[in-house]
């Protein structure tokens, strides 16, 4: 059954008006008053079982009490935080059974978002040299001595990976736990005290790639033990 004229300009100006529309901006304040917040965690400037007081995050980070409001709210959902917002926050504690269910999580998801930047990059839109620039700064984080520097970079190098993907599904589901893994990388100090060997972890599994990209196809299977091996390899050395 085929729409009226009418119906058919209305289509059509509902459309134009949309696209008409200001395009959102990937990251709100709240967004990045929650990254912020998250890392003050990872670098235990917060610490688990801690309060949180809205008045010092103002002080602090130079914004109002709605953003700082709405990060927590965010942060609370990601169980990030715990506690009611009148009656305060507090820093959920980290078991080592949430860690083991977040690296579970984080290779499934990362082993699809990876299969698929490689078969990208195979295609020819790009190359894993994107990565460099990101080891790049893992080495100038460990030159300064920068734990800071390198648990972002460290997370960059993975978020780059989920953005060459162009899995939305899976990608989006990454972003849900970006802030839990950037937590656990220094809460559970699943890396090396000397800040040179995460580059060099990072290389190892760059170079895995850049083998894999010349391969006519990659078998997921391999690719989630490539992945393991990466993420659990300064684990297991200390069990």
């Amino acid at each position: 059954m085929h729409a009226s004229p009418a119906a058919r300009e209305t289509e059509v100006t509902v459309t134009a008006a949309f696209i008409e529309l200001p395009q959102p901006k990937r990251t709100s304040l709240s967004e990045s008053v929650a990254d912020s917040i998250a890392e003050a965690i990872a670098m235990r400037l917060i610490v688990p079982g801690e309060r949180i007081v809205e008045a010092t995050l103002v002080e602090k980070l130079g914004v109002s009490r709605v953003p700082i409001r709405e990060a927590l709210k965010v942060l609370h959902a990601q169980g990030i935080i715990s506690g009611v917002g009148h009656k305060g926050y507090r820093i959920a504690e980290f078991t080592q059974r949430d860690v083991q269910q977040l690296m579970e999580v984080r290779l499934g998801l990362e082993a699809f978002l990876l299969r698929d930047a490689i078969d990208i990059w195979r295609k020819g839109k790009g190359s894993p040299a994107v990565l460099d620039a990101v080891i790049g700064r893992m080495y100038a984080s460990a030159k300064t001595d920068s734990l800071s520097s390198s648990l972002a970079a460290d997370l960059d190098f993975h978020r780059t990976i989920r953005n060459v993907a162009e899995n939305a599904i899976v990608g989006t589901l990454w972003d849900t736990i970006a802030r839990h893994v950037l937590i656990v990388f220094n809460l559970e100090r699943f890396r090396d005290g000397d800040l040179y060997a995460i580059p060099r972890q990072h290389e190892k599994l760059r170079d895995w790639i850049v083998a894999e990209v010349a391969k006519p196809e990659t078998d997921l299977a391999d690719v989630r033990r490539a992945l393991e091996d990466h993420m659990f390899l300064v684990a297991r050395r200390r069990s």
